[in-house]
């Protein structure tokens, strides 16, 4: 029985190493899986990780355009409503003079204004209806000859400007011409005004 018992130990004791063997080998693979599977869920998490960053930087980017398109359209917004805040204070002041001293005072101004421009000589005048009088021609006609150094004979147009105020000066063949009306004023004023208020409220944007 010795014998067979000695026969039956030694196949218990490879059985057990064979075992073990079996139970390493699987706890080994067992670790090498589990390795692999926090290897993969690593990498899919720093995807989603990576994907939620360029995901939350392209919102944050479309965010930041924009915020800046809505800043620029209210810049924008606001110099539009400056330029039609001197306007209109403009208009109010023009308005309010026309018939008085300080009308008759700029009006002068403004046909000698015009009458230099075009260098003096024979020139024509084109006043809105009833404004003729308003003007001292002879006065005008000393004033333009004795800045152009020529001599200066004014007419008034029997034509009328539709005008609230100011006039056009004119050569006789109308070929050329100054336009000092109220409006072409006010036209030339608002283009100048666009210029001066962009460039103070955009002053920091052209430093940078």
């Amino acid at each position: 029985m010795s014998g067979i018992s000695s026969i039956i130990d030694i196949i218990n004791t490879k059985t057990t190493e064979k075992e073990n063997e079996i139970i390493q080998e699987a706890e080994r693979h067992k670790r090498l899986k589990l390795e692999e599977a926090e290897r993969r869920a690593n990498e899919a998490a720093d995807v989603i990780t990576k994907k939620a960053e360029l995901q939350a930087k392209s919102e944050l980017s479309k965010y930041e355009a924009s915020a800046k398109l809505k800043s620029k359209y209210q810049l924008l917004n606001s110099k539009e409503a400056l330029i039609e805040d001197a306007l209109n204070t403009t208009i109010q002041k023009l308005d309010s003079i026309v018939g008085k001293a300080e009308y008759k005072r700029l009006l002068a101004r403004l046909a000698i204004d015009g009458a230099v421009a075009l260098h003096g000589d024979t020139l024509e005048l084109v006043l809105p209806k009833n404004h003729a009088s308003y003007l001292d021609l002879a006065e005008i006609e000393t004033a333009v000859s004795k800045e152009t150094k020529k001599k200066t004979k004014m007419s008034i147009s029997k034509e009328n400007v539709r005008s609230k105020g100011g006039l056009i000066i004119r050569t006789p063949d109308s070929k050329r011409l100054v336009d000092n009306t109220f409006e072409a004023r006010l036209e030339r004023l608002e283009n100048k005004a666009r210029v001066e208020i962009a460039s103070i409220l955009f002053k920091s944007d052209n430093k940078k």
